[in-house]
């Protein structure tokens, strides 16, 4: 199913605008677009809390055909050349730690595994990225609901973007800061090496509950 072009147009300039109605905000969180090409969006990714300078680690292309027959698609790239970043360029896995529920303890019992201080049970957290690859080399799709590659991936025929589409999950200014929250906003500084060489990027772990 496609939609006319220039009513997909009005869509996607609809929610453009709410955004630049919101520019600071954006801009604070290091979300800032550089070009607005329809049916293209490019947007830069800024380290704004990275020490001791804010860096730009990559920009993200939105293609917007058809939009919201079909979710946004979404690629990483370099965001001053355009030319997509593959994996061993990014500083990012766009990575969340879920926390499990607690186990459930009958009175009298013992909880099975670790414990805090207070002897309660700790909360067991299971990695999750967003970012999907097979090697280092490869150029890594983001695999979320709302995002075309992961609804035209096989493994996700079950899931159609039809199921997601009415509670807005492809829209432009989510999939934006979802990328900020576990992209940018969790880099912090530079992990040097003892030669004084960068060797690395400090990423704070994200960790949510399930």
């Amino acid at each position: 199913m496609y939609t006319d072009p220039h009513v997909v147009r009005r869509k996607v300039e609809r929610e453009l605008r709410h955004l630049v109605d919101r520019i600071d905000y954006f801009r604070e969180r290091g979300i800032w677009v550089l070009e607005y090409r329809f049916p293209t969006l490019l947007v830069a990714f800024a380290a704004a809390r990275f020490t001791p300078h804010p860096i730009v680690p990559f920009g993200v292309l939105l293609e917007l055909s058809n939009y919201d027959v079909e979710p946004p698609s979404v690629s990483f790239v370099n965001p001053f050349t355009k030319v997509p970043l593959k994996r061993n360029q990014l500083a990012t896995e766009l990575q969340r730690v879920r926390l499990l529920p607690p186990s459930d303890l009958q009175p009298g019992r013992a909880p099975n595994g670790p414990t805090g201080p207070d002897g309660q049970p700790l909360r067991q957290g299971v990695p999750e990225r967003f970012l999907q690859f097979w090697s280092d080399d490869d150029i890594p799709f983001m695999c979320m609901r709302g995002v075309r590659e992961y609804h035209n991936n096989p493994g996700h025929t079950g899931d159609s973007w039809w199921l997601h589409r009415a509670q807005n999950a492809g829209s432009i200014i989510r999939l934006l800061e979802i990328i900020a929250k576990y992209g940018t906003e969790p880099m912090v500084q530079q992990n040097f090496s003892v030669q004084v060489q960068a060797a690395g990027i400090v990423v704070q772990q994200i960790v949510e509950p399930a």
